[in-house]
């Protein structure tokens, strides 16, 4: 079997399974097995592959039409041009977070001005993708980064070594800000990616969500919102003043979320930011100063 043979079989068989993008999936899963670069195999599209790298591919094809994301079968994903470790006990990056580091790095240098050392609190570190491509992006940089999961914490903590970042962040179990001491800690930025599926979406949701990835991890109650609800009444008093509280939003989310900060009164400058497909995708908010 010839690279092209074995490429044009895979899809064969995910487009017979109504898997979304099919080619795509082939190329990447091919490329994987082969160890190669997705557009070297059409550059060696005539030559033989060996009877375990067919095995292997045929092993990955199989899984990918069980609705396996392919993100888990090849074990990484990238973010921002980056290379991220994903096991199961993670959910798998998404380009629309991408939108939360670019509006931290869109304020960061107005508060390098103040301050020498940057101060960011991660609620939900996940795989460790933000705070990654933070410290990746920033110097003088501190992150504390927390999970509710030790297993999770793992896949993040190695990440963050492969990228030479696991100097600046610190990574602590606990759910939410239970393990942060609001008397010892306030930080310039607190981003989360919060779950923020409601009912109605958990029961329209790919099967490739739905059976592999970890609902606790996805479902914010049944209107997605409760998260956000909990956060209010505390977040503030961990914030400098003119820090920045940032977060990532549902579809349809984002005026309500919006609303909950600015009932706080705690807040200036709240904002909507829009992803690449025109979704509102990030509310970011400017803790007031106090006037006297």
């Amino acid at each position: 079997m010839t690279i092209l043979n074995a490429l044009q079989w895979g899809i064969d068989q995910l487009q017979d399974s109504k898997v979304d993008n099919p080619r795509l999936d082939a190329e990447i899963l091919l490329a994987h097995c082969l160890h190669r670069d997705r557009v070297k195999l059409y550059v060696f599209y005539d030559k033989l592959i060996d009877r375990e790298e067919r095995k292997r591919y045929m092993e990955c094809i199989e899984r990918r039409v069980k609705r396996e994301p392919v993100a888990y079968i090849i074990g990484y994903k990238e973010f921002r041009s980056l290379c991220f470790k994903v096991t199961q006990a993670v959910l798998i990056p998404r380009p629309e977070t991408e939108v939360l580091v670019e509006e931290i790095l869109k304020e960061y240098g107005e508060v390098r001005k103040k301050r020498n050392v940057i101060r960011i609190l991660e609620l939900g570190t996940g795989s460790g993708i933000v705070a990654v491509s933070l410290a990746k992006e920033i110097e003088r940089l501190s992150i504390v980064a927390t999970d509710i999961s030790l297993e999770v914490l793992e896949v993040a903590r190695e990440n963050a070594r492969v990228h030479k970042e696991d100097s600046k962040i610190n990574f602590i179990v606990g759910r939410f800000l239970q393990p942060i001491r609001v008397s010892s800690h306030h930080f310039d930025f607190i981003v989360s990616n919060p779950p923020y599926l409601s009912q109605s979406d958990w029961k329209n949701v790919q099967p490739e969500i739905k059976e592999y990835e970890a609902p606790d991890f996805l479902f914010g109650g049944q209107d997605g919102l409760d998260f956000y609800r909990a956060l209010m009444p505390d977040v503030s008093k961990l914030l400098n003043y003119d820090g920045w509280l940032v977060l990532e939003v549902g579809i349809g989310q984002a005026e309500k979320v919006s609303n909950m900060i600015k009932n706080t009164g705690e807040f200036k400058k709240v904002k909507l930011v829009k992803d690449l497909s025109g979704i509102s995708r990030v509310v970011k908010a400017q803790k007031r100063m106090v006037t006297i």
